[in-house]
């Protein structure tokens, strides 16, 4: 047997127990996880259940179930329940659809996975002493409390008002006591009642007797470990000593022999999923940029801590991450420039993976050819899904961007709550779930994409295409509040539960989800540390992360430092002669507030007249949903407020705002960032916002200045930074963040800038991609570490700062 030997020395009696966190970093885990045969025993009430006044009721944690029965089916594992129960009622209450082995009744009795029971014969003596306590505890009214068990009289307190259980407690024991004298029986307390039993009966026994068999199927090559939680165990613990992990499963510190603890239900879960995921197929898999190929030092193995990805990576979006163009007869497919794509084409590549999204054409016309030879070239599939104009028009201009976008920005006056509009959203992500189903096998790995496919495992799961799912929200998740209003809210949330992995971009958005649950779902339970936890909801579990989204700093870095695009800069700077430049950069949509913006601008010329004159506002507007009435009303009320201030400020050589309403390829986009002093980032709400880091990234000279609104999700990231952060809603602090801006030293901004670039530096689009496949396959959450959320405070006075 494989010994594991901790910091503490070999096993030498009860000693100051280690945490979860501690036993993670440990050599004894890695050393039983890393055994080709390990053999993991488990107490049920306690351990894997909570106890309950009906114990009856007493099922396993969520979660519990679907990770022991990956390890029941994987032939590198034996998995042994150990309890006082029956092994019937054991049997019952996991509820698991394959055999498991169960010792009950302390050992008394013993269930082969095949389902075949074998009991140990009782004593006459035996017998008629438990009988006598029957009679004992009846004629003094605690029949209904009793437990028969085989070789076993339990007398269970647990319901009674705490003197009333002390009394029974004391009395019980004084008469099972008694009568176990005359028999060669046991009595013993257990947490929530005392018990009668055979002497041949406990946990320590049952323990020596599977490392026995164990020694004799493997020899020394084979590792153990016990989870318990009651005294009842201790002699569990005392059987296994040095040679395995012994685990008290407690919320309370306890003495006990163990040598670890974990808190139920989280740590417990935690732990049983490090044990699956170290197993490898069917679950297990790793650092999900990685295949493995390079191996450990032997050029078989894998490194400590690493995790594979295993099958194809198939990525689900509205939209597929190319734009294509009809020509006449021919069609052209070329790849999309966005961050997400860039990050997500070398691990689709590597992997032969898949992306499937609508093509964008509603209209006749077959550009399949034209998707087969593209995705030749890039080294990934593109499965295009086409879509009517009907489903395009209630499914995504309907739902996606009439319902879900402005209830989870706050916009709630703006939703229209069409039912159809809820019946053709199911229809088109059951279509995607569909085609998906069709195209996957069961080892790839679906990361679907924001609002518009919420329901895509669930249907997954209703079409029995069982495949591992992620899912990773853009926009920001509404609290509870504004989420209630949703007609469709319980499903809504019960179709995200079905994905193993449920993203944000912010812990606030990780919060909101976890109110939501709690508010719908009263019994969700939430367990875990850092920046991903997992929910027990309904009988399932979902792990739940926060992921800030990022950008591909280097490409952007890049194309600021080129001559070409310096020159541009030098060209717009010229435009505007010993001035600020302030940008904005938006798409046309309400939650940007251009709007405001443009108050608070002019705010700032009113409250800080020296800045007329020596402040110049580049506001670039991106065409957006140009068909519909209240974006052409909203592109109309931004050019009127233009038209006023500029009327209202405009001296010769000196024009206050510059509007610009027209897209601007990279290369110009990145040159206007380069030539701003300062740019204002002031959505009302935003899931990330990533102007802000482009216009970071793209600042190489770290002269730069950023305006950034509390409600968008970079503010979390960028508050202890320098970023200036603003409440969009108070022109006057936008005004007088300006205004600070403008004066801030260049020592100051160097300093502020540099922190920022490299901050986005360092959390990149890769690490984004990354750290949630990492998530979904990792077998210890505690490498993701806690995020930050916005401190919403009193701010001191903006004033220039060394």
């Amino acid at each position: 047997m494989l010994a594991l030997v901790g910091h503490g020395g070999t096993y030498g009696g009860r000693q100051a127990m280690k945490d979860w966190t501690q036993l993670l970093r440990s050599l004894e885990l890695r050393t039983f996880l890393a055994a080709r045969h390990k053999l993991l025993m488990l107490d049920y009430d306690g351990t894997l259940a909570a106890f309950t006044a009906d114990r009856n009721k007493a099922f396993p944690y969520p979660g519990v179930r679907k990770l022991l029965s990956g390890l029941c089916q994987n032939p590198g594992w034996r998995v042994v329940i150990v309890s006082g129960r029956p092994t019937a009622d054991v049997a019952a209450l996991l509820g698991l659809e394959q055999g498991v082995e169960i010792f009950g009744s302390h050992g008394g009795e013993r269930l082969n996975p095949a389902g075949l029971l074998a009991r140990t014969g009782l004593e006459p003596g035996l017998k008629k002493a438990l009988a006598d306590a029957r009679f004992w505890a009846e004629a003094n009214g605690l029949g209904e409390h009793l437990e028969d068990k085989h070789g076993c009289l339990a007398l269970h307190v647990r319901g009674m008002p705490p003197p009333r259980a002390a009394e029974v407690l004391a009395k019980a024991g004084h008469a099972f006591g008694l009568i176990a004298n005359t028999a060669g029986a046991e009595v013993l307390l257990f947490d929530g009642g005392v018990e009668m039993r055979s002497g041949a009966f406990n946990k320590g026994k049952v323990v020596e007797r599977l490392l026995a068999e164990e020694t004799k199927a493997h020899g020394s090559a084979f590792t153990s470990a016990y989870l318990g939680d009651d005294l009842t165990d201790e002699d569990a613990f005392r059987a296994l000593g040095s040679a395995g992990l012994s685990l008290l499963v407690s919320r309370k510190r306890k003495t006990s022999l163990a040598r670890y603890q974990l808190r139920p239900p989280g740590d417990l879960l935690e732990f049983l999923h490090s044990a699956l995921i170290s197993s490898g197929p069917p679950q297990g898999v790793g650092s999900p940029l990685h295949d493995g190929k390079d191996g450990g030092k032997d050029g078989g193995g894998e490194e400590e801590g690493s995790h594979q990805l295993r099958g194809r990576l198939i990525v689900v979006s509205n939209r597929l991450p190319v734009t294509l163009k009809r020509e006449g007869d021919c069609w052209t497919v070329k790849a999309g420039t966005g961050g997400l794509i860039t990050a997500l084409a070398p691990v689709l590549r590597d992997r032969g993976g898949l992306w499937v999204g609508s093509s964008g054409q509603t209209g006749e016309g077959d550009p399949t050819a034209s998707f087969a030879r593209f995705s030749k070239e890039a080294g990934y599939d593109l499965l295009p899904i086409e879509l009517s104009e009907a489903e395009h028009r209630n499914y995504y201009e309907g739902f996606s961007n009439e319902i879900i976008w402005p209830l989870f920005h706050d916009f709630q006056s703006r939703c229209n709550f069409q039912p159809d509009y809820w019946t053709n959203y199911l229809d088109v992500n059951q279509k995607f779930a569909r085609t998906v189903a069709e195209n996957s096998r069961p080892d790839d790995y679906v990361w679907v994409q924001d609002y518009h496919l919420m329901h895509v495992a669930q249907f997954l799961k209703e079409q029995e295409s069982h495949r591992r799912c992620g899912f990773f929200l853009h926009i920001p998740f509404p609290a509870p509040d504004i989420f209630l209003k949703l007609p469709w809210r319980k499903e809504v949330l019960l179709a995200l539960l079905e994905f193993e992995l449920v993203g944000f971009q912010t812990l606030a958005d990780r919060r909101n989800f976890v109110r939501c649950l709690q508010v719908l779902f009263p019994r969700t339970e939430v367990w875990g540390r850092g920046s991903v936890v997992t929910a027990g909801v309904e009988g399932r579990s979902v792990r739940i992360g926060c992921f800030p989204i990022s950008i591909d700093y280097a490409s952007f870095a890049r194309l600021a430092a080129r001559r070409e695009t310096a020159v541009a800069a030098d060209a717009i700077r010229a435009a505007f002669p010993q001035r600020k430049i302030v940008l904005g950069v938006d798409r046309l949509d309400y939650s940007k507030g251009i709007p405001q913006r443009l108050a608070a601008f002019r705010r700032a010329l009113i409250r800080y007249p020296e800045l007329r004159g020596r402040v110049s506002f580049i506001q670039v507007l991106v065409p957006s949903r140009e068909g519909v009435g209240e974006y052409q009303d909203l592109k109309n009320e931004i050019e009127q407020l233009v038209t006023q201030i500029n009327g209202e400020f405009t001296v010769p050589g000196w024009v206050p705002i510059h509007h610009l309403y027209r897209n601007l390829p990279r290369a110009e986009l990145v040159a206007n960032y380069l030539a701003a002093d300062i740019a204002m980032v002031t959505s009302l709400r935003d899931g990330m916002n990533l102007v802000a880091k482009e216009y970071c990234a793209s600042n190489v000279a770290e002269t730069g200045a950023l305006i950034l609104s509390e409600f968008a999700g970079a503010a979390a990231q960028f508050q202890r930074l320098g970023a200036f952060l603003v409440n969009p809603y108070d022109i006057d602090e936008v005004a007088d963040a300006l205004n600070a801006a403008c004066q801030l030293p260049l020592s100051a901004r160097k300093m502020r800038m540099h922190k920022l670039r490299e901050n986005v530096r360092r959390n990149n689009i890769s690490v984004w991609v990354d750290s949630f496949l990492g998530a979904a396959f990792s077998r210890h959450l505690e490498d993701f570490m806690p995020q930050e959320t916005v401190q919403f405070h009193e701010k001191e006075p903006l004033a220039p700062t060394c």
